[in-house]
């Protein structure tokens, strides 16, 4: 059984519903993939898609996964085609109008802030989660640390592996510089979802 740091987990749980960040807990990748799937099929046409062509409706939900390796890739766009859901992988330059779901597997999560960190070593992950308009992200339990602090050296390990990108995705997309109004979803998603998973 995979240790776990309760008290760390639990922190995360309650900062991340204090800036609205939707915590489900899985048992499996499996499961958190058919979660991200069930999201996509059941919300409504990406608002963006609807506007780029006024006058046309979409037609087809899109699910992305570019972080994927291929064999957790094949099983998710299984699931996907079930539903009859668009599933590309890369490409994300051809798809800046908006994606509905973006499913990304998060590095290590920060619980003082809520924070997931996401290893983009690619545009198209980077992109991903900024051009979606539900972003299902998940995090091992085991993964989560306290604070910044107790991520240093997981932050080391990542320098060291050469130039790379990371992400620090604490809730979705908000801004009040629109005339002192909180208002979500401008530079980014609408929602956050982050799945932890008791395995690895």
């Amino acid at each position: 059984m995979t240790n776990f740091d309760q008290a760390a987990i639990d922190l995360f749980k309650k900062k991340a519903a204090s800036v609205s960040i939707v915590v489900v807990e899985l048992k499996n990748l499996a499961e958190a993939m058919a979660y991200a799937v069930d999201i996509c099929d059941k919300k409504e046409f990406c608002r963006l898609l609807l506007s780029d062509q006024p006058g046309e409706r979409a037609t087809v939900k899109t699910l992305a996964a570019p972080g994927l390796n291929e064999a957790d890739y094949a099983a998710l766009a299984a699931l996907g085609q079930k539903k009859k859901l668009a599933m590309i992988r890369q490409g994300m330059r051809e798809h800046l109008s908006g994606i509905d779901v973006a499913f990304t597997t998060g590095a290590m999560g920060i619980a003082d802030t809520a924070t997931s960190v996401l290893e983009c070593p690619d545009e198209d992950v980077r992109l991903v989660t900024m051009i979606c308009e539900t972003h299902v992200l998940t995090l091992p339990k085991a993964k989560i640390v306290g604070d910044s602090y107790q991520a240093e050296s997981y932050l080391r390990g990542l320098l060291a592996k050469g130039p790379n990108y990371a992400s620090f995705i604490s809730g979705s997309s908000r801004t009040s510089d629109i005339e002192r109004v909180l208002t979500t979803g401008v530079h980014g998603p609408l929602e956050l979802h982050v799945v932890l998973l008791e395995e690895e």
